[in-house]
This record gives structure tokens, C-alpha cells and sequence, in this order.
């Protein structure tokens, strides 16, 4: 219902469709948002975790905050891929696939 007064119109109750369809568009896209979230490995013992991060084949690269980083290919199998570290924290890897790699004792 709107009141008039001269030219302009003054709405006297505000309208609910802005929010349900904002409403509609939030439950559509939380639907399609499903996660699906699986163990690739087991416990890697150590440290606790420094820093992770993938590259362009799928492995993962894990510090362990201690002496090592450990790579865990996509089908589960890991190994030491570095180590001597002292505080291996984070990780990343450059636009050539190099694995760049933080110490937080030695640096």
C-alpha cells in the first residue's frame, strides 16, 4: 500500500521480495556447495604441521616444523622430500614447480 503525496510516492510497508529471493539464491547455491573431505594418508609423526601446500599434479607438501617435508602423492604415498631443517614452516611453490620452503630457526 503506498500513500501519495503530491508527486512523490512514499511506500508506507517495505516489500519482502528483495530477501526471499535473496533467500531462494543462498539455499540454491548452498545445495550445490557439497564437500566431500577424505583421508589421503595416515599420521605423518613428528612435529606439528608448519605449512602446506600442493602443486600443479595434485602432491602435498607438508612441514612438519621439525626437521622435514614430506610429500603425499595423490594416490597416498609419502615420503621425506626434504630435510635437515630446523622449524620447517611454510611452504610454496614457484611458477617452474620449485618447492620454496620457510625455516623458521635457520632464516
Amino acid at each position: 500500500m503506498r500513500s501519495m503525496i503530491g508527486p512523490i510516492i512514499v511506500p508506507t510497508r517495505r516489500s519482502r521480495a528483495p530477501w526471499f529471493v535473496l533467500a531462494l539464491l543462498f539455499a540454491a547455491v548452498s545445495a550445490r556447495a557439497e564437500t566431500e573431505i577424505r583421508s589421503l594418508t595416515g599420521v605423518i609423526n613428528g612435529h606439528s604441521t608448519g605449512g602446506v601446500t600442493t602443486d600443479l599434479v595434485g602432491n602435498i607438501y607438508v612441514a612438519d616444523f621439525g626437521d622435514f617435508v614430506w610429500k603425499i602423492t595423490p594416490e597416498g604415498e609419502r615420503h621425506v622430500f626434504a630435510s635437515d631443517l630446523y622449524g620447517a614452516s611454510g611452504n610454496a611453490i614457484d611458477n617452474e614447480g620449485n618447492l620454496l620452503q620457510s625455516d623458521f630457526y635457520g632464516n
